[in-house]
């Protein structure tokens, strides 16, 4: 649906039946399915499911949104993560379900959390899922062309991916907090790189992960998360992921990107939207803008 500016704005105003999420990001992919439920046939039963699903709160906050906007509506919620991701504790699924049970009660969580390796197909049967979910997750898949096949595999003939994650075109890595090392594909250089940085006071991730990690120099963190950043991340740029996702039968879109950052802004003023609409050739243009500044956000889809 597209209309003005200001049909715009006053959705962004509308006052929610329940109390926002913490994160903007998980805010942001609950008011996606949200605004895309309003534009697809009328539904009695929602399959979701959320991939790399982490400590759960994202599942968690979807349910809770998706159940006050659309009471009628019954949601069958699943997570999937990874045991050989290297991004978690080795106990952190236990934590996952305890979380669920407790915020989500009534569910089998023991039965609807699964866990697989990243080289395992996802353990449901195709078309399963009207919407399949990922935060901050596909910049560190290595396989993306397999990642993308089970997406297509698991995902309903007119289902949605939604997924928010930063591209290869952003101008600063996040993970690392630097500027441009994400860019570097050569691990000494990309050290030498990041101590240059570190020397110029972008020590936030040496700071933060000194206790864990136990740095005992700045030329210490530099070669060592050098060499994390080459075998957990693998960012790709917008015609790169586009092209790839083509090649397994996807379609992409990288429309509601600019809602994710103006979610981001009228956060500051206490509002939190959970309704988007699309402004033209205005969603071109943020895009343009917005995959250099932080992450996007990209729907795949069963290609025609």
């Amino acid at each position: 649906m597209t209309g003005s500016a200001l049909d715009y704005l006053d959705l962004l105003m509308r006052p929610v039946p329940f109390d926002p999420a913490h994160s903007i990001t998980h805010q942001h992919i609950a008011a996606t399915i949200n605004t895309i439920l309003d534009q697809a046939p009328k539904k009695t039963t929602l399959r979701i499911l959320d991939v790399g699903c982490g400590d759960g709160k994202l599942l968690s906050h979807t349910l809770t949104a998706l159940s006050a906007l659309r009471p009628d509506l019954r949601i069958d919620a699943f997570g999937l993560d990874v045991m050989d991701g290297g991004q978690q504790v080795p106990s952190y699924f236990d934590q996952t379900r305890r979380h669920l049970e407790h915020q989500q009660p009534g569910i089998d969580w023991s039965k609807n959390l699964s866990l697989v390796t990243t080289r395992d197909e996802w353990p449901y049967p195709d078309a399963s899922f009207d919407f399949i979910t990922s935060n901050q997750v596909m910049e560190h898949v290595s396989d993306l062309p397999f990642f993308l096949r089970q997406t297509r595999r698991c995902l309903d003939q007119r289902g949605v991916s939604v997924n928010l994650f930063p591209l290869r075109e952003v101008l600063y890595e996040g993970h690392a907090c630097m500027p441009l090392v994400h860019r570097v594909r050569n691990v000494d250089s990309r050290a030498r790189l990041m101590l240059f940085f570190a020397r110029l006071g972008f020590r936030k991730h040496y700071r933060r992960e000194q206790s864990r990690r136990g740095w005992q120099s700045l030329d210490e963190f530099a070669r060592i998360f050098s060499r994390v950043l080459q075998t957990d991340t693998n960012y790709v740029t917008a015609a790169e992921l586009t092209e790839i996702a083509s090649g397994v039968g996807l379609s992409t879109s990288f429309t509601y990107t600019k809602d994710f950052y103006a979610a981001k802004l009228l956060s500051f003023v206490g509002l939190r939207p959970y309704h988007y609409q699309q402004l033209g050739r205005l969603e071109s243009a943020a895009f343009f803008m917005a995959k250099r500044v932080s992450s996007v956000t990209v729907l795949f889809t069963h290609g025609e």
